[in-house]
């Protein structure tokens, strides 16, 4: 897609470099920020700068007309005796902004119709994964309302691969590079699905209503699924097979607005350990997990025309998505608010260290430009704003009992040394005080 970039004249790009090599010649690249930036697309390099300050990354996604949208409009035009609105209710203005309805919002990113799988990746998914490999929890999770593309962007095609594959792929490709500098790394991937306000483990045909613990010892486990099962990956090709393989045991749905509208929550975890090869006891353990979430889409009965078990499963998807809404306007109030409803629903209480809590999270709205979808998708955007403002507090995951064990080992290892040396002085005297 064209950037749209003004044209730099030759003495300026000489003294442009020039300050750029000044300012990162000690500096190694920054794989998560590798991303260039233009027009409609922001670079990675100012992106990484809002993750690094705590703040949740919110970008957002409009997708193209559908045919079927295209189609309405066109049936509508043929009838209407009145000049129909301008089929689109939103136009992305920058790579910050875009208007839906005649009002302007501004997030961390913003891509158009034309934006591929790769670009909105490398601006997303990417974000979070040097962090993730640190030692650092992340958590990418995709929102919006039915039809939307939250699937399409999240897990793609085999000709466009959304962010979970092409994560994947990189992660592999990363922990690749880092065994072959001397560390040790695990991988291990769960998938379970929130559907009617039950968990299920969709790795096994289990229709088994899971619950949620919380493991708050030092070095616990923190927030777990219990009983789901987990899975030792090997590569990106054994991740996507699972998911793939679990895919198929998801709730999923026609309604008049979807044809294949995903009836649940969708969430596929990666657990990582690493530690130094040459660590026997293990002292310097890091773990991290990255939530990758498909949210099922908030919709309205009079759209979708659901009903019986369609609109049963409609009132679940949007009483949990008000969950999380509440949960967001709490931690964006400050500290007039000190109650945080995480324990309203299951998606808000798996969801609580990736909001507000210790994680690096990113947020990535889908958006229907169609006329016809216009006040839904301004209460998405509304949403995305009021997730712009959540401030989380992420930190390296570390026992602090291998924290304290590693501190002791090495101060005993000073120790030794520090003795070896004096017995080595008092040798040395003793052999020069009998030369005497």
């Amino acid at each position: 897609m064209g950037c749209g970039a003004s044209k730099i004249t030759g003495d300026k790009k000489a003294f442009l470099d020039a300050l750029r090599a000044k300012h990162h010649k000690d500096e190694a690249p920054d794989p998560d920020a590798a991303a260039k930036g233009c027009k409609f697309l922001r670079s990675g390099v100012s992106l990484k700068r809002i993750i690094e300050k705590n703040s949740v990354l919110v970008v957002v996604r409009v997708r193209p007309l559908s045919e079927k949208e295209i189609k309405t409009r066109d049936d509508l035009e043929a009838v209407s005796p009145v000049k129909l609105a301008p089929e689109e209710c939103v136009k992305v203005l920058n790579s910050k902004s875009l208007v839906c309805s005649g009002k302007q919002f501004t997030y961390d990113a913003c891509f158009n119709e034309e934006s591929s799988q790769t670009e909105v990746y490398e601006r997303s998914g990417r974000m979070v994964l040097g962090k993730v490999l640190e030692g650092f929890n992340g958590c990418v999770f995709a929102y919006g309302q039915t039809g939307s593309g939250k699937t399409y962007t999240m897990t793609g095609t085999n000709k466009h691969p959304g962010v979970i594959p092409q994560l994947c792929a990189e992660l592999f490709e990363r922990v690749s590079a880092l065994r072959k500098e001397g560390k040790c790394v695990e991988v291990r991937v769960q998938m379970c699905e929130i559907y009617n306000e039950k968990l299920k483990d969709l790795a096994h045909d289990d229709a088994r209503d899971l619950a949620i613990r919380e493991d708050s010892a030092p070095g616990g486990r923190g927030i777990y699924v219990d009983g789901l099962s987990s899975h030792v990956a090997d590569d990106a090709r054994s991740v996507l097979a699972l998911v793939e393989d679990a895919s198929k045991r998801r709730a999923i749905g026609q309604t008049d607005m979807n044809a294949h509208s995903s009836r649940s929550h969708a969430v596929v975890t990666l657990h990582i350990e690493s530690w130094d090869k040459d660590d026997e006891e293990r002292f310097g353990l890091k773990r991290s997990e990255l939530h990758l979430i498909d949210l099922a889409g908030s919709e309205r009965q009079k759209s979708t025309n659901a009903e019986g078990g369609r609109l049963k499963e409609g009132a679940a998807i949007n009483l949990s998505l008000t969950a999380l809404g509440n949960v967001i306007s709490a931690l964006t109030e400050g500290a007039n608010r000190s109650h945080v409803p995480y324990r309203d629903s299951k998606l808000t209480r798996l969801l609580q260290n990736s909001l507000g809590g210790n994680s690096v999270t990113v947020m990535l709205c889908n958006a229907s430009p169609a006329q016809l979808n216009a006040e839904e998708t301004t209460s998405a955007l509304q949403f995305a704003a009021r997730t712009k403002k959540i401030e989380n507090h992420a930190a390296i995951n570390r026992d602090p009992k291998l924290a304290r064990a590693a501190a002791l080992y090495e101060e005993n290892q000073l120790l030794r040394d520090k003795v070896r040396r004096l017995e080595a002085h008092v040798a040395e005297l003793e052999k020069n005080y009998y030369n005497i």
